[in-house]
């Protein structure tokens, strides 16, 4: 973690609550519940490419769409998808269309699929990925699951980011108490700006984490929460605040 945040007297809390998976018109309704919720950052709409559309992938679709930015998603063959998106984006995309008309990209596969269709869209230089995926077991050396990812992509810019907390969370990030972090890593500044930008869009609070190689340390707080979310029995609906000091 970058000494920005460890000069810092900071704690975590864990907040839990109800929100419900696939409500797109739950994402729209935030805009009157919290300030930079519900439109796009400075006014201006980002074309944002989701790579699939499991719940990740719909999750932020739809919260990055009810926030004013421009949303396609992008999948294997367009014309055998039957269920078109319902969260007022431009449509489907196959994987290479989608990656050349995003300026932002999300991947909205699971880990282990995530080579695979980054081969599939072909040429992907200069773009911002935003990485909210988990590998089902920590690699077996020193870098995270985003640095290999990294590696499968050398010319465009990954950000870490939206993996330390649940689907139900992403569409609605607020709490009675408070609003959930994320934590944003990536070794190019501008692409972590831009995406703590488009998280404040969606109503988080968006932490610095500094560089990639910072998400081996903020993967630990997954395990925090999968300990909590299932061993104690609280429930997916819950995430962490970072509170500074």
């Amino acid at each position: 973690m970058g000494d920005h945040l460890l000069a810092r007297s900071v704690s975590i809390s864990v907040f839990t609550g109800h929100a419900e998976l696939r409500v797109p018109d739950r994402v729209r309704t935030l805009s009157a519940r919290a300030p930079g919720v519900g439109r796009a950052a400075g006014g201006v709409a980002v074309r944002i490419g989701v790579f699939g559309r499991g719940h990740v992938g719909a999750a932020l679709g739809h919260a990055l769409a009810g926030a004013g930015h421009e949303v396609r998603y992008g999948v294997r063959d367009p014309a055998e998808d039957r269920d078109p998106p319902d969260d007022g984006s431009a449509g489907l995309l196959s994987l290479p269309e989608v990656g050349r008309w995003g300026e932002v990209l999300v991947l909205g596969v699971p880990y282990g699929a995530v080579q695979e269709v980054l081969k599939a869209a072909g040429d992907l230089d200069g773009k911002i990925i935003i990485d909210p995926t988990n590998a089902p077991k920590p690699p077996t050396d020193e870098r995270s699951s985003s640095q290999i990812i990294a590696g499968f992509v050398p010319t465009a810019r990954l950000v870490r980011a939206f993996n330390t907390v649940p689907a139900e969370v992403m569409i609605n990030p607020l709490f009675e108490n408070g609003r959930a972090s994320t934590f944003v890593c990536a070794d190019d500044r501008l692409a972590r700006v831009t995406v703590q930008s488009l998280a404040r869009d969606i109503g988080f609070d968006a932490v610095d984490a500094g560089p990639l190689s910072s998400a081996c340390a903020i993967d630990r707080l997954l395990a925090v929460w999968r300990v909590l979310a299932f061993d104690a029995g609280l429930g997916r609906n819950l995430a962490f605040e970072l509170l500074r000091r």
